[in-house]
């Protein structure tokens, strides 16, 4: 994992977003782009270290960043079900890029 890696938790699946005053959401696109759902999400002005991202179920996209006084939160469904394993979540120039594996699409081949 590289310094620039987030991490991406498996949120409960009777989760409910707690309420957040003062955060804003932020500009992202989210697309399917081959056996992958990717998220864009821009967040400038936050380190990494405050910038958790967690799949609720496997279907949501949960993503609250924090830092410098800024504060984003971000929670969308997603067009496909996803899954954590084989996924890839990045933090560059205030820009956050998450990959996540689309569930069922591939199946590796001994």
């Amino acid at each position: 994992m590289s310094n620039m890696d987030i991490v991406i938790r498996v949120g409960f699946s009777n989760w409910e977003p707690p309420k957040y005053e003062g955060y804003r959401e932020p500009k992202h696109v989210i697309r399917i782009e081959g056996d992958h759902v990717v998220a864009e999400v821009e967040v400038p002005g936050v380190g990494k270290e405050g910038i958790t991202v967690k799949l609720l179920n496997d279907d949501k996209l949960f993503i609250r960043a924090e830092g410098n006084e800024r504060k984003y939160l971000l929670i969308k469904e997603l067009p496909a079900p996803v899954t954590v394993d084989g996924s890839h979540a990045e933090y560059r120039n205030g820009l956050l890029i998450i990959r996540l594996p689309i569930k069922g699409v591939s199946i590796g081949v001994a």
